[in-house]
């Protein structure tokens, strides 16, 4: 049963229980062609969300490239839309303007279709986590507080593509299952019973929960508590002062969400700096290195692979038919409806701690074997 659906992003988690795929017309930033960096980054974190609710299902993406933008060629419009669906793991439905078929330029479709044929198992078999840092989506907050709730998870996701951070997206349905030592609450306001139960039975031990804004101070009808139970948890007893702790019960709580915080300050300053490829000097690379350090330091992680890259590359880190993978998707250059085509991410360095020694593929797109220049290595 394939069912299409045009509906808000986070609606979707529920159909799944009774289709076997659902086909998404979905784009948070208009047609491929007119997308700005912080978009593309927005419809990867709508993507990596449809493949944690489907599950072993498929997800298919219905989305546009190009419509008569003068300044952009459709083919560029096309393999841009094509390559962040499949780093996404997604299937892509390419298709000329609204009327579901055809294609804006057949020579480009030929060349997208032959590179998915060409690894069709990279893309579309099961993407298992290896070492992953948890990000919950609650979709209780999200029925509630929507505008709050969606800019912390869009941030907090965005925090760990952009820190090429392992990540996991984690649902009520997958928490009890879900097995990585660090798990990320971006202010999920409404936790009901069996979500504190799960809670409470993984906080000890080696894992490390970091609780961001008001989780746990409603329930999951959305009533206020009288006393927040994540807070009893942790014992936190000044809501407004930030508490960590690395022995014992390792958590962080942050008063403010640094998600949220992030996201606020791409909205402002992404795009200018992803068009010069520049960052060091942003206040966003600031809240980004700080949020990611500390994670790390409190947790005692140590990723499975690591990778550094600038932020405007997006990474997912996946175990896919055995082997330890990464996924890269460059949105450095781009600009809406003028630049399709990205500056190259240059002295990209990739360490895959395996504890063993092997062989490292790398599965180019569409340019030439001749322009693709790369090394790795493996590490204990």
């Amino acid at each position: 049963m394939v069912s299409e659906v045009d509906f808000d992003v986070f609606g979707i988690r529920w159909l799944h229980r009774v289709v076997d795929t659902i086909a998404h017309e979905y784009s948070t930033g208009g047609r491929a062609a007119r997308r700005t960096p912080l978009a593309w980054f927005q419809d990867m974190v709508g993507m990596y969300s449809f493949r944690a609710f489907a599950g072993t299902k498929p997800t298919w993406m219905l989305t546009y490239s190009w419509e008569n933008e003068k300044q952009v060629a459709a083919g560029e419009a096309m393999r841009n839309l094509a390559m962040a669906q499949l780093m996404a793991g997604t299937n892509t439905w390419d298709v000329h303007g609204h009327v579901m078929s055809s294609s804006n330029d057949m020579e480009a479709r030929k060349v997208i279709f032959k590179w998915i044929k060409d690894h069709e198992k990279v893309f579309f078999l099961p993407r298992q986590a290896i070492r992953p840092i948890g990000l919950y989506f609650s979709p209780k907050t999200r029925n509630y507080f929507p505008r709050e709730y969606i800019e912390s998870y869009r941030g907090a996701m965005m925090l760990l593509m952009q820190s090429h951070l392992e990540f996991q997206v984690v649902t009520p349905r997958t928490l009890d299952g879900f097995r990585g030592d660090v798990l990320i609450l971006p202010d999920a306001r409404c936790i009901g019973r069996d979500e504190l139960a799960i809670l409470r039975s993984r906080l000890g031990g080696k894992r490390t929960l970091i609780v961001t804004g008001e989780t746990g101070k409603y329930d999951d009808t959305g009533a206020d508590r009288p006393a927040n139970p994540v807070h009893q948890l942790l014992g936190i007893t000044d809501p407004g002062r930030k508490k960590a702790s690395s022995t014992g019960k390792r958590f962080i709580y942050y008063p403010q969400c640094p998600g949220r915080e992030y996201y606020l300050r791409l909205q402002k300053e992404f795009n200018e700096q992803a068009a010069s490829g520049e960052f060091a000097q942003a206040r966003f690379e600031g809240l980004r290195k700080a949020f990611a350090e500390e994670i790390l330091r409190v947790s005692g992680l140590k990723p499975a692979v690591e990778v550094e890259a600038s932020p405007f590359t997006s990474t997912q880190v996946a175990q896919v038919d055995g082997k330890p993978s990464v996924f890269l998707a460059n949105f450095k250059g781009l600009k809406s409806n003028q630049v399709a085509q990205q500056a190259p991410e240059r002295n990209v360095k990739i360490a895959f701690h395996t504890g063993k020694k092997g062989a490292i593929t790398f599965c180019h797109s569409w340019a030439s074997a001749a322009s693709f220049r790369a090394c790795g290595r493996t590490e204990p």
